[in-house]
């Protein structure tokens, strides 16, 4: 057995949660969380790529599912023998784009109790998704015990096919908080758990518009997509930022995951609050975060502590220093300083991501689409900048 299964023993009992009415089943637990952010996922070719993954997790870990819930069948919990794999595949590819797709396959059959096993989708509908901005979501569970002897290798190649599928903006995996359905019940819960082991993601259900702007989730891998990657510079240069061969760049079709380490870290506050490998991948992709997260958490409504807008923007800088949050954060909580670098080429280059580009000395041109590899012209016979707006 290795230091970390070691480690993660020696500190369970902190952060598995039972229910009072029956502490024989559980509520809130850590173990290995993956979280996929996509955006444009109610168009049929998508929603096909989610079902694919569905597939693919089923394949490797379905037999330890036991039933689950579909949003069109009134958010009943029913076996697999009333409503099995197939008819939750076809729901997925069936569903119009128009409408929304949100279930849950799950190893407990409880929406009041956490599972271990676990995959979950919610995709807005296209309408909504157009005016209002969300995100899908798509997030996997497993225990840690799948990482031991060749589960750690069956992990990874999991993790790369489903990036290659989903084609996620971005996502993370590694040790995060696993939830029951009722999860809002338990966020006080979430958030001591969080402080406590800076290693562990926060994993909500929904993605909020602002993760459009940037990446919320750095874990154990870290997945990016290649619009954005690219603004780091070339693998070779992102390579010598991160300065560590213990950390690797893993590309897959559609962007590339980080995996900080052979092991995901518990980042325990009293002993690790900073784990090494993480700090350095934070350093280097950090300009690719989002700026403002709101709140992780709804509001408290009898006095117990929860996430709020401040304390989710500290959390979200936790491998930052204390400097380095005291410039980007006032007193008040507000975030007042842009971190953010955006996608910029210039005239004469081939395109590095197919999108909408924008001429920066001369807006009046218009947004243009260009694909890869096309070479972006010049305005005017003059050299300009391009400004990737939206990637295809």
């Amino acid at each position: 057995m290795t230091d970390f299964f070691n480690e993660f023993d020696a500190e369970r009992w902190y952060f598995t949660f039972a229910d009072e009415a029956d502490n024989t089943s559980l509520v809130q637990q850590v173990g290995i969380v993956a979280i996929f952010h996509l955006v444009d996922a109610y168009l049929p070719v998508r929603r096909k790529g989610i079902a694919e993954a569905f597939s693919l997790y089923y394949e490797i870990y379905g037999d330890k599912l036991k039933g689950g819930y579909r949003e069109d069948k009134r958010m009943i919990v029913r076996p697999f023998a009333k409503m099995d794999f197939v008819a939750y595949r076809d729901y997925i590819v069936d569903t119009s784009p128009m409408g929304v797709v949100e279930f849950k396959c799950m190893s407990k059959l409880s929406l009041g109790h956490v599972s271990d096993y676990m995959f979950g989708v919610y995709s807005p509908a296209g309408w909504y998704e157009q005016v209002h901005k969300p995100l899908t979501t798509v997030r996997v569970y497993l225990p840690i015990e799948e990482l031991a002897g060749e589960g750690k290798a069956r992990f990874e190649d999991f993790l790369l096919q489903c990036c290659a599928l989903l084609r996620p903006l971005h996502g993370a995996a590694g040790l995060g908080i696993q939830e029951c359905h009722d999860w809002e019940d338990y966020q006080t819960l979430e958030y001591e758990t969080a402080w406590a082991y800076r290693g562990v993601d926060v994993c909500g259900p929904s993605g909020e518009k602002n993760l459009r702007q940037g990446y919320q989730n750095l874990n154990w891998y870290t997945f990016l997509a290649h619009h954005w990657i690219a603004t780091l510079g070339t693998p070779e240069e992102l390579k010598t930022k991160l300065n560590d061969e213990r950390i690797a760049l893993l590309p897959y079709e559609w962007g590339t995951a980080i995996r900080a380490g052979d092991w995901p870290a518990l980042g325990k506050a009293e002993t690790d609050p900073t784990s090494e490998l993480y700090v350095k991948v934070n350093n280097a992709i950090r300009s690719l975060r989002v700026q403002d997260i709101g709140s992780l958490h709804y509001g408290s409504v009898a006095g117990e502590v929860r996430f709020n807008p401040l304390t989710s923007n500290l959390w979200l800088r936790r491998f930052d220093t204390p400097q380095e949050i005291k410039a980007v954060i006032d007193e008040a909580g507000n975030v007042k300083t842009d971190e953010r670098h955006f996608l910029r080429m210039p005239s004469g280059t081939p395109c590095p991501w197919p999108g909408i580009w924008i001429c920066e000395e001369d807006p009046s041109q218009g947004r243009q689409t260009f694909m890869h590899n096309e070479i972006l012209p010049h305005v005017n016979g003059q050299v300009v900048t391009w400004r990737l707006v939206k990637a295809l």
